[in-house]
């Protein structure tokens, strides 16, 4: 398995780390989306798998990192695009609240 695809699914079993590792997480995949269109079949499989878990996780990703960065300023400064999804994690959980509202 590519070093950096197993470095990114990794980190994703500990979404209880600071939100300046968790930026270190969105950083790596920057780089997998560099490497992405090499993958394997079986990495892509993992891949879809890690994304997974980084939504799954959105909510408490968005709070740490929140102690860090304010991601939409980061976007922003960076002029990162919506291809870059995973920089957008405020957006999604905003997003999931609104479609599915907690209940009373």
């Amino acid at each position: 398995m590519n070093k950096t695809l197993k470095n990114y699914h990794f980190s994703l079993d500990y979404p209880d780390v600071s939100g300046a590792e968790l930026l270190e997480v969105l950083a790596i995949r920057d780089q997998i989306a560099t490497l992405e269109s090499a993958f394997s079949s079986e990495e892509q499989k993992i891949l879809f798998e890690a994304d997974r878990k980084l939504i799954a996780n959105a909510v408490v990703f968005c709070q740490e990192i929140s102690h860090f960065v304010n991601l939409y300023e980061h976007r922003k400064k960076n002029n990162i695009s919506p291809q870059k999804w995973w920089w957008y994690l405020d957006v999604l959980v905003n997003v999931h609240e609104h479609l599915i509202p907690v209940a009373a």
